[in-house]
């Protein structure tokens, strides 16, 4: 049985990228070309690094979170906890504070940021 592309790449998973590392340019290629063709998106071409090519795409989840803003609340909803963590990142790097969560709620994850820089002129969001 032939191996798969992805026995020669490493995953792993950077909150809000999808980071891929192979000893062989090609075959991280070949990957990208497949994970495209399944709808990845903000892909990072592959570049030398050491001894391996790195390449990255934008983590699946993010896509699929929902924000919604309530006052100086901000409620991010997902399918995992990874991606509503990942999906805060914007906000915490704006000043927003978890105030809440991660948690599951009715078989979805939740985070409950506090917008602190509109209660002090510093717009987080629209």
């Amino acid at each position: 049985m032939a191996d798969s592309l992805l026995d020669n790449v490493d995953v792993h998973d950077a909150g809000d990228k999808i980071i891929l590392s192979s000893p062989d340019e090609m075959t991280l290629n070949a990957v990208l070309e497949q994970m495209k063709k399944e709808g990845a998106q903000g892909i990072q071409q592959p570049m030398k690094v050491g001894r391996k090519w790195i390449a990255s795409f934008e983590h699946p989840g993010l896509g699929q979170c929902k924000v919604e803003k309530i006052g100086f609340q901000i409620v991010i909803t997902g399918m995992s906890e990874g991606a509503v963590v990942a999906r805060s990142g914007e906000f915490r790097e704006k000043g927003a504070l978890v105030t809440r969560g991660p948690e599951q709620e009715d078989g979805e994850w939740k985070l409950y940021l506090d917008d602190a820089g509109a209660r002090t002129g510093n717009m987080v969001t629209g």
